[in-house]
């Protein structure tokens, strides 16, 4: 989500967040493993698409 939507807690990370911007070009269903504090590894899998930009609007982050 854009910044200003994000939430941890409901799971919405922000795009500008590094672990944000390594999930933009998956696919629904697709995952990714991230390095977490404490030498942990988390999978991250993307749920759901809520809707995309179109080409050329105005996108206030």
């Amino acid at each position: 989500v854009y910044p200003k939507h994000a939430n941890a807690d409901e799971g919405k990370i922000s795009i500008m967040a590094p672990v944000g911007s390594a999930l933009l070009g998956l696919q629904v269903g697709q995952h990714i493993d991230w390095p977490a504090p404490g030498g942990k590894t988390l999978k991250l899998e993307l749920l759901n698409v809520e809707g995309q930009p179109k080409d050329g609007g105005a996108f206030p982050l």
